[in-house]
């Protein structure tokens, strides 16, 4: 395997975004609609998938201090212009929120819920002479199809998600030893870019604990590590700072993440607790960005296996990745790496998702944590057997059956969280 292509890969899956994903993919849908049409829309018609729905209903918008689907879609089409990115709603100022309230409501936009895990959102935009309509399938940013009257401006449906590169590149072809022999070999040089992410993460954590947003997970560990009702030890920290990110973007809050694999909450999980561990344990920087290097790579083959949007949270598997780094950090072998995700996977692995929310940041505490001691464990050969429920004798077959959980035993998890969500209403 050529290293340019891994690291190529690697990049193109981590990228800044303001806000939680799936309402700024939505906005950013909805952009680019509107792009098409010479005049201004009159109406928006949309069909999300169920993850896109129950991860979009309840979190905060940037800029906006409310959330609302609906409100995300009117946002999208007041800011529509050329270039947008997922930091579409770094700029929103209040007439414009005042704007878009109005438009849904007097019914602008319209919302259809396919039963569907994967990751599809259709919008039609509609003025008295045009109609445009684009379709966003795999990936937050992965429009492929767009068209305008009819015409079609843009037609992806025969590529991967990433493009014809991504076929030069099967992760599921290789093992977490394959992963384990790159991060010895690549050039610390090359990950560079890495680092960026850490920092950029890290410096949201430091925003997140310096008030209570969201529920306030983060800060609430602090205050109570100071008090000296928990100990104020590597754990909490990893557990607070971690928490505080996802506690600051999960609230609105204006200040950008580097998501991974889609996520901004996978992205601190990935980048915060291994970066916190490798402070407390003084470790090097080279270290510790092979220790991330080989982490990413995991958690890619393992949400290649379980999808990108799952019923199963994605803190759990990012959080498998960093124990597996972790182990690498402190010079554990191959069978204490692919041990630790083995602990993680049998400790929680049944952690659903209940939507994006200001109680995610319970949930990347919980796995920061959990990583931290399935690393530990790990490292002292205690890890858990092939006879326990669904665990198998390799991390990458007990990935498989995890798989086969998310894809057919939770097939009905997520429009059962949506018809929960929407009885509160």
């Amino acid at each position: 395997m050529e290293m340019n292509i891994v690291l190529e890969r690697l990049k193109s899956e981590m990228k800044p975004s303001m806000g939680c994903t799936e309402p700024v993919a939505i906005g950013l849908a909805v952009s680019r609609t509107c792009e098409l049409l010479s005049k201004p829309a009159t109406h928006l018609d949309m069909t999300i998938s169920s993850n896109i729905f129950k991860n979009a209903y309840s979190v905060q918008i940037p800029n906006t201090g409310t959330n609302g689907i609906e409100l995300s879609c009117a946002l999208g089409h007041l800011l529509s212009k050329q270039g947008n990115t997922m930091e579409i709603f770094a700029e929103i100022h209040p007439e414009q929120v005042e704007e878009a309230k109005k438009l849904v409501n007097q019914g602008f936009v319209s919302v259809t819920v396919l039963p569907s895990s994967e990751f599809f959102i259709e919008c039609v935009a509609t003025n008295e002479e045009e109609k445009g309509r684009t379709i966003t399938e795999n990936a937050h940013e992965n429009m492929i199809l767009a068209e305008i009257n009819g015409q079609i401006v843009v037609d992806k449906r025969t590529l991967n998600v990433l493009g014809e590169r991504e076929y030069t590149f099967d992760i599921t072809k290789y093992t977490f030893k394959d992963f384990y022999d790159w991060a010895n070999i690549v050039d610390v040089a090359d990950l560079a870019f890495i680092k960026e992410g850490i920092d950029m993460n890290l410096a949201i954590a430091d925003l997140g604990m310096k008030k209570k947003y969201a529920i306030g997970v983060g800060a609430t560990l602090k205050k109570l590590a100071d008090s000296g009702k928990i100990s104020n030890d590597m754990i909490t920290d990893i557990k607070q700072l971690a928490a505080a990110a996802s506690d600051f973007r999960m609230s609105g809050g204006n200040g950008s993440v580097m998501t991974f694999l889609g996520s901004g909450n996978q992205g601190i999980e990935t980048m915060v607790p291994m970066a916190v561990f490798a402070k407390h344990m003084d470790i090097p920087e080279e270290k510790l960005l092979r220790g991330e290097f080989l982490g990413m790579l995991i958690i890619m083959y393992m949400k290649h296996h379980i999808g990108r949007l799952s019923p199963i949270c994605g803190a759990t598997l990012a959080g498998a990745g960093g124990a597996a780094g972790m182990v690498y950090m402190m010079d554990g072998n191959i069978n204490q790496i692919s041990g630790a995700v083995q602990n993680m996977m049998g400790g929680v692995a049944g952690m659903f998702c209940d939507g994006a929310k200001g109680g995610c940041s319970l949930k990347l505490s919980i796995c920061a944590g959990e990583a931290v001691y399935s690393a530990l464990f790990a490292l002292d050969d205690s890890i858990i057997q092939a006879t326990d429920g669904i665990i198998s004798k390799q991390a990458e077959e007990t990935t498989k059956s995890l798989a086969k959980l998310s894809h057919e035993g939770l097939a009905h998890v997520d429009m059962k969280v949506i018809e929960i969500m929407q009885s509160k209403s």
